[in-house]
């Protein structure tokens, strides 16, 4: 294991911001600690630095011993009319269509698209990560995929995307139900919902056996997680950046045991 930091930019004179990042380099053999310690592998810095770097961020994560499907659950994953289907590498003759379902989710979320069309396929060929790929169909159609990453009892999503060319269908939920099923019968402990951050993480909560890590420890309070969140969509400024670096304190280690 290597850790080491690139500190991007500061801002001291007017307030108390540093902006560094905390990156690793680990061996394949040191993946199960690289995940147990609140690290994420970061694919996309590989094209700056060419090699799998990864950074130590607020995940979130479901212990699945403490997971039950609730009646609710049970009933939308019995859905009838989605077929699914699992690629250890994703077909050639996928591709577009994988591409089109992601351009299609980042308009529809308003999100900013990172890579120009000529990076996103040179990363897709070169990604560093042995990616699993899960394939949502409706009516013989690709509709929504994820990206995971599966590490002795880790099972991480990467990328979750679809189409919403129908709502109704759910398939945010639909996707995460059914994977985590897929973890429990393949005997995962985790199921890692990644990032988490702002209003849009607010749902992994709602989860049983949900745990978020704080870059000390993993929490499972969820009260302290969703003021975070909600924290984190407030801030429009560097001045409501600073005050939030008060907040984070009280929140996390005013009352966190």
């Amino acid at each position: 294991m290597k850790i080491f930091f690139d500190h991007i930019t500061g801002k001291l004179t007017n307030y108390d911001l540093l902006y560094s990042l905390p990156l690793a380099e680990f061996e394949e053999s040191e993946y199960d600690y690289a995940f147990n310690n609140g690290w994420l592998p970061l694919s996309w810095y590989y094209t700056k630095i060419n090699h799998l770097t990864w950074i130590n961020a607020r995940s979130s994560r479901l212990q699945l011993s403490e997971f039950t499907f609730s009646k609710k659950q049970k009933y939308t994953l019995n859905k009838k009319d989605i077929y699914v289907h699992t690629y250890d590498k994703l077909p050639w003759h996928l591709e577009d269509d994988i591409a089109h379902i992601y351009k299609k989710y980042i308009q529809h979320k308003n999100y900013y698209e990172v890579n120009n069309e000529k990076e996103s396929e040179e990363f897709m060929r070169d990604d560093p990560i042995d990616w699993k790929y899960f394939v949502y169909y409706y009516k013989e159609r690709p509709i929504a995929f994820t990206e995971a990453m599966m590490v002795d009892d880790h099972f991480m999503t990467g990328q979750f995307a679809w189409d919403y060319e129908n709502e109704k269908l759910g398939m945010g939920t639909y996707a995460s139900l059914y994977e985590i099923k897929y973890c429990m019968d393949w005997n995962y402990k985790y199921y890692y919902f990644s990032y988490s951050y702002e209003n849009s993480s607010i749902y992994k909560s709602k989860y049983d056996g949900f745990e978020f890590w704080t870059g000390r420890d993993w929490c499972k309070d969820k009260e302290i997680y969703n003021q975070l969140c909600k924290n984190d969509s407030n801030i429009k400024d560097l001045a409501d950046l600073n005050d939030n670096q008060q907040k984070y304190f009280d929140l996390v280690f005013g009352t966190h045991t």
